[in-house]
């Protein structure tokens, strides 16, 4: 049953967000909890939010409004106490005014205005992932330029490397 609400584009549980999203932008050898994809939904009419930090075992959290970085709410103590962890998400889809996607390394930021956005975004998602292969030069050239980079930056780079890499073979020759 999970698997057919899934392939028509429903998704119903937490476990099935948090798998698309995780095996779609995480590398099979990024084993770092800092580096997981996370998620902020943000309802109308309540000050508190909720994040999901998308990995193997999808984790919930809440966020306060003047919260500070690495804060969080107890469950009990905020706008959702009325609700499950579990399934809050899917009860106030409806009242979605804002889902984010936080911005870390190698994931850019993205935001929709609601919940059927966001789950043809999710749908769009390749679940084989993103090979470290792709994501490497990204974060390389942002480490080393401090700068995002573009195609052309990576075309540039690597024909720079390529001739290089040849003009120091050649020389080794001689």
């Amino acid at each position: 049953m999970k698997r057919v609400a899934r392939e028509g584009g429903i998704y119903t549980t937490n476990e099935q967000i948090a798998r698309r999203v995780y095996r779609a932008l995480k590398t099979p050898s990024d084993n770092d909890r800092t580096t997981d994809p996370i998620v902020a939904f943000h309802f109308k009419g309540k000050d508190d939010y909720i994040l999901m930090r998308c990995n193997k075992t999808p984790e919930i959290s809440i966020k306060g409004k003047d919260q500070i970085a690495g804060e969080v709410k107890f469950f009990a103590y905020s706008d959702f106490k009325d609700y499950d962890e579990r399934s809050v998400l899917f009860k106030l889809k409806d009242d979605v005014s804002l889902i984010e996607l936080y911005s870390k390394g190698a994931i850019r930021k993205l935001t929709w205005d609601s919940w059927d956005k966001f789950g043809r975004w999710l749908e769009s998602l390749d679940e084989d992932g993103v090979q470290i292969s792709l994501k490497l030069p990204c974060l390389v050239y942002e480490s080393v330029k401090h700068q995002k980079p573009s195609m052309q930056n990576y075309i540039v780079e690597s024909v720079k490397a390529a001739l290089k890499g040849k003009n120091s073979k050649e020389k080794e020759e001689e």
